[in-house]
């Protein structure tokens, strides 16, 4: 299972800039998980964080965000592991991520499948930024993908939502 992930990040991370035009051209690398449960391309050094958050129900959720931050566009992926008394919501996490930025305006929200789990993902706008993320859980991990940019240099195939 950790390799259909690993290759399924992979994947999602290396389509996100995989074009050329523009700026110059991204130095994806490789980013193994402290934990070692899998891998992702991101286009540059990713800035590691740990915390442990609560649940709506009360219960810990160890949370690991890692982040390229590049000005404009900002890549990210986090996990969240919840224990077994705490049942894991799509619709819960995206909330989440909606309620943490001022005033969102939902361009689209879908349910779908992504690398063969149920998945929910979210594109929408805060003020200067778009904002896409992509959620699916494995088991008690919630994964997120996330792509942030300022609007005028958003561009699709940075995150494309299909």
């Amino acid at each position: 299972m950790r390799t259909a992930i690993a290759a399924a990040l992979l994947v999602a991370a290396a389509s996100a800039y995989a074009q050329g035009g523009g700026p110059p051209p991204l130095r994806w690398q490789r980013l193994d998980a402290r934990d070692g449960t899998f891998s992702v391309s991101m286009p540059g050094q990713a800035a590691y964080k740990m915390q442990t958050l609560t649940a709506n129900n009360g219960r810990p959720v160890q949370y690991a965000t890692y982040t390229v931050d590049l000005a404009k566009s900002a890549y990210m992926v986090s996990t969240s592991d919840y224990d077994e008394k705490t049942r894991i919501s799509l619709d819960g996490a995206t909330d989440g991520v909606l309620r943490s930025w001022k005033a969102p305006l939902v361009l689209s929200r879908k349910q779908t499948e992504l690398y063969g789990y149920p998945a929910q993902i979210v594109d929408f706008t805060s003020e200067k930024y778009r904002v896409t993320v992509r959620a699916f859980a494995v088991g008690k991990r919630l994964y997120q993908l996330g792509f942030i940019a300022t609007v005028d240099d958003y561009a699709p195939r940075s995150a494309p939502v299909s």
